[in-house]
């Protein structure tokens, strides 16, 4: 009896330490794989915000998913279409050297795995006429996108453009 006492003590510690180890390797990998994951997005956003400075129309539409939807407080548009109705024309304008663009973004929440991707916080826009100077656009704007990576690329597939933010909420996110 003494032995079996023995030898059961001896699984359960054992057991014990390999099931420890094991969570600490999971959580080890899991911060791992959401640092990349933050890399990879933080890239993403970069790209976005040279496309609009930039005015490339072809890689700012690379970086959304063709089936992709745009939600605003009161309507939903397909992504396709604000491009050939209002954003191909901004961009145009930039390319030309008639408007000069800049978004940056800042978060407050990044949720995820390795190809799929939620995320909320701020973007801040500009835009001004670069013959005058005067300003076309200077707003904050709380978002919230989801991503999918699709053939190893991350796109987004729905942006939510909600309310207006303040610079002191922008100020505020990192």
């Amino acid at each position: 009896m003494k032995n079996l006492t023995v030898l059961l003590l001896t699984l359960f510690i054992s057991f014990h330490s390999t099931h420890s180890t094991q969570r600490d390797i999971t959580a080890s990998e899991d911060t791992l794989q959401a640092d990349n994951r933050i890399e990879e997005l933080n890239r993403y956003w970069a790209a976005l915000g040279k496309t609009a400075k930039e005015g490339d129309f072809d890689g700012m539409k690379a970086l959304y998913h063709e089936d992709a939807v745009m939600v605003k407080t009161d309507t939903t548009i397909a992504i396709s279409d604000a491009f050939k109705f209002r954003w191909k024309k901004e961009i145009m304008q930039v390319k030309n050297g008639e408007r000069a663009n800049t978004v940056d973004f800042r978060f407050s929440k990044r949720i995820g795995n390795d190809i799929t991707a939620f995320e909320t916080g701020i973007f801040h826009y500009t835009s001004v006429e670069t013959s005058t100077g005067n300003s076309l656009g200077d707003s904050y704007t709380h978002f919230e996108s989801l991503l999918v990576k699709v053939n190893d690329q991350w796109v987004t597939t729905m942006e939510y453009q909600k309310t207006e933010a303040s610079e002191d909420e922008w100020n505020s996110l990192k």
